[in-house]
């Protein structure tokens, strides 16, 4: 007897970002614009995906990964979780270069506001940092058609590094179906530790197709 399984379709999409101060769990990756690509193939509820940017580092200069992962929504509430493998690029001298991360997220729509919650977790992180558990939690407002307001606040515990509080809000245009862009401050409680730390302000455009 013959069996045949109906997979959902593969859906494909390409995203381009470009930002003029990459961020990354709330402190600043670069000392200009980053880029960033990312690659992501989509199956139902599940997705697979890869990235690349670059970073502002003396022995490396970006980032890449690997990711899979699942998406669904139970009784209104929107639930990813997925776990990545990542990988520095161009190094240049002994540093850890590999690491494997996990996530979960969720989010709720409430008329026009949208609470959202996510936990990252590392067992070993990228670099001279070990185990980092970065948890955030926010809240988008849809102010117009095409507008959204959004503010998070984060904190990160880990070793091998400070600890940290960190807290961004901005303001996010949809231009057209497929581009958007952003205005962003990024800023911390650690100021004093250095200048990834400190407060600034961040545009960035997305294509996404």
């Amino acid at each position: 007897m013959t069996m045949y399984f109906d997979l959902p379709p593969v859906d494909p999409s390409i995203e381009i970002h470009l930002a003029t101060r990459g961020y990354s769990k709330g402190l600043a990756q670069t000392e200009g614009p980053q880029l960033l690509v990312r690659g992501e193939l989509v199956s139902g509820p599940l997705f697979l995906g890869a990235y690349w940017k670059n970073v502002s580092a003396p022995v490396i200069d970006g980032e890449a990964g690997i990711l899979v992962g699942a998406r669904t929504s139970v009784s209104g509430l929107d639930l990813q979780a997925s776990g990545a493998f990542k990988h520095y690029t161009g190094m240049d001298g002994p540093i850890d270069d590999e690491a494997v991360e996990f996530a979960v997220a969720a989010s709720r729509r409430i008329g026009s506001l949208t609470p959202r919650v996510s936990v990252t977790y590392s067992p070993d992180e990228l670099g001279s940092t070990g185990k980092s558990l970065y948890f955030e939690a926010g809240a988008s407002l849809e102010v117009t058609r095409w507008g959204t307001l959004s503010a998070h606040a984060g904190r990160r515990e880990r070793r091998g590094g400070s600890d940290y509080t960190s807290f961004n809000f901005g303001f996010g245009q949809q231009l057209t179906p497929n581009l958007s862009t952003e205005i962003r401050y990024y800023d911390t409680a650690e100021s004093a530790l250095g200048d990834i730390y400190r407060g600034r302000v961040v545009a960035a455009a997305r294509l996404r197709f």
